[in-house]
């Protein structure tokens, strides 16, 4: 009975982590830890060694089937909110800070905050342009003469 409760409460432990670990895979680990506890409370006499393994079979059969469909669900979310994310920022002003040139990044300050740039046209610093784009934490801006 002992082992069982060693599973279990080391399952546990694991799915309530997953809610502190970024990364959405320790909870398969602890679904393979709660599944070997109730076989070894079906089967007392098993051998830590079989136990060990029937842990690694059910967290990797655990995580192939159903994390491709879980990550899907919250990945569709995740895209959505990045889409709405960008558009509080297309079509806003900013400040060049650092001058812009084709082929060579500068920086721009937007909301208090200073971003990486890149402009099609040569940018000097004190212009204000308009933001085109995001692409991670660089800006595509265009002066605002330019259309």
């Amino acid at each position: 009975m002992t082992v069982f409760y060693s599973w279990l409460v080391s399952g546990l432990v694991l799915c309530a982590l997953e809610f502190v670990v970024p990364g959405f895979v320790i909870i398969f680990f602890g679904a393979g830890a709660v599944l070997t506890a109730f076989v070894a409370l079906v089967f007392p006499a098993m051998p830590p060694a079989l136990q060990t393994g029937l842990f690694l079979l059910f967290s990797i059969a655990s995580l192939v089937v159903f994390r491709r469909q879980a990550v899907g669900r919250g990945a569709r979310k995740d895209a959505d909110a990045a889409v709405d994310y960008d558009d509080d920022f297309t079509g806003r002003q900013a400040v060049v800070t650092e001058a812009i040139a084709p082929g060579a990044p500068g920086a721009v300050e937007f909301n208090g905050v200073k971003w990486n740039a890149e402009a099609e046209t040569a940018t000097a610093v004190g212009t204000r342009v308009r933001i085109v784009s995001r692409d991670g934490l660089t800006l595509k801006v265009m002066r605002n003469a330019e259309r």
